[in-house]
């Protein structure tokens, strides 16, 4: 038998109902529209230097969503000493675009290792001589090496070989219609969809690219579609909840990040597929 004195009235229950009634319903963010368009423009832009055969397109717009990232996804991770790390990423995304320039046989990123390696010496040494980075070393150093392993995620991008491209333009493509579903699902009743909206979209998308571009119908374009538009749109939801994106820079990074994040996917679909 409960103990009248402890035992919750129906007062204080009608209190408690109150209470959790007040509290904020969890909602997805306002749509983004700096990140969309950062989305769709630097996707489409990929894509566009796809179809050209060559290799100096690809790697300035490699080179435009770099400077993009690193830009703005120190001020996104809101970390001290922000130019620091963005001179780390663009610099070691600069050394990248060299390296494979500069490499003309298989493996095509054979160089690539060094300047990543310099850029993580660069990331280690800039905390000895920054004191502000210093104070807080560890989201400084977690924010920079993220913004590195985005630029080695897109150099990958540029070494699917010239006239087998056709990956590189369809997860350009899908990534931008991933974009588009994103602002038109973000609705209280609709963000559920949002995900495998965006996919179907991405593997439509691809399917169409694939035909106009080669007039055939194949797998591989649906999977590239398919998998480009749920990875660029799960980098934008999981960072759509930041109070940095309002920043410009920061919403322009976000939506590099989810271009440049689709390489690995693009390049192992295209050696399975196209070998």
């Amino acid at each position: 038998m409960s103990n009248p004195e402890t035992a919750p009235t129906r007062a204080s229950r009608r209190g408690q109902h109150a209470t959790r009634s007040e509290l904020p319903a969890s909602e997805p963010s306002r749509p983004r529209p700096v990140v969309a368009a950062a989305s769709i423009v630097l996707g489409l832009a990929l894509a566009l230097a796809a179809t050209n055969q060559s290799d100096a397109l690809m790697l300035g717009s490699y080179i435009a969503a770099v400077l993009c990232v690193g830009c703005g996804l120190p001020l996104l991770a809101a970390v001290p000493a922000p130019r620091s790390s963005a001179s780390v990423i663009v610099a070691t995304g600069i050394g990248l675009a060299v390296s494979r320039a500069a490499t003309d046989t298989e493996p095509l990123l054979e160089v690539a290792p060094v300047a990543a390696g310099i850029g993580i010496v660069l990331m280690c040494l800039v905390p000895l001589v920054h004191a502000r980075a210093r104070a807080q070393l560890t989201p400084w150093l977690t924010a920079t090496a993220m913004g590195i392993a985005v630029a080695l995620c897109g150099i990958v991008l540029t070494i699917v070989e010239s006239d087998e491209r056709a990956p590189v333009v369809v997860a350009g493509v899908a990534v931008a219609v991933s974009a588009l579903v994103d602002l038109a699902f973000e609705r209280p009743r609709l963000h559920v969809w949002m995900l495998p909206v965006a996919m179907v979209a991405g593997g439509a998308a691809g399917l169409l690219v694939e035909l106009v571009v080669s007039g055939e119908v194949l797998l591989w374009a649906v999977l590239v579609g398919v998998l480009s538009a749920g990875v660029a749109l799960a980098v934008r939801r999981l960072v759509s909840r930041q109070q940095a994106l309002e920043h410009p820079l920061a919403a322009l990074a976000a939506g590099a990040t989810s271009v440049l994040v689709v390489g690995p996917v693009v390049l192992t679909l295209a050696r399975t597929f196209l070998g």
